[in-house]
């Protein structure tokens, strides 16, 4: 019980720090927890802390995707997104080079018709992450006029 109180802790503390949206805050209090505990915890809990903040702030879920998206919780929950994007593509019967591919930048390139399906039963958490891999082939073109 006494692990869980204390991640219970480190999580609050976080989200407490990562709504300042301030980088130097927060890297230099990643730098302090580097001190005593294990990355992998670290690592936990700041993903924990993401996940949190997508349904409770998302103010703050924005700010760290666009200004700590070269962290490696914030890296490594895109991977699972991606794996879990992608499970759910092949479940609903999508095809690989059909109605989806990678794009340069790893993101899923899909048809309207497979996002669509695949983002109908996705959970409001998930959902703010997915549309970080997600891309469509008109989001490209609106992008490059």
């Amino acid at each position: 019980m006494k692990d869980l109180e204390l991640f219970n802790f480190h999580l609050e503390r976080a989200i407490y720090i990562l709504k300042f949206q301030d980088r130097k805050l927060v890297e230099a209090w990643v730098y302090e927890l580097n001190q005593n505990l294990e990355p992998e915890y670290i690592e936990s809990c700041l993903t924990a802390a993401i996940l949190e903040l997508s349904n409770t702030h998302p103010d703050t879920f924005h700010w760290i995707l666009d200004h700590l998206s070269d962290w490696t919780p914030y890296q490594q929950l895109l991977e699972a997104v991606t794996r879990f994007a992608l499970k759910k593509l092949i479940q609903q019967g999508f095809m690989p080079g059909e109605e989806f591919s990678f794009t340069a930048d790893s993101k899923i390139l899909l048809t309207e018709n497979a996002k669509a399906v695949i983002m109908k039963d996705t959970a409001k958490t998930d959902s703010l992450l997915m549309e970080k891999i997600l891309v469509t082939p008109q989001q490209i073109y609106l992008l490059t006029t």
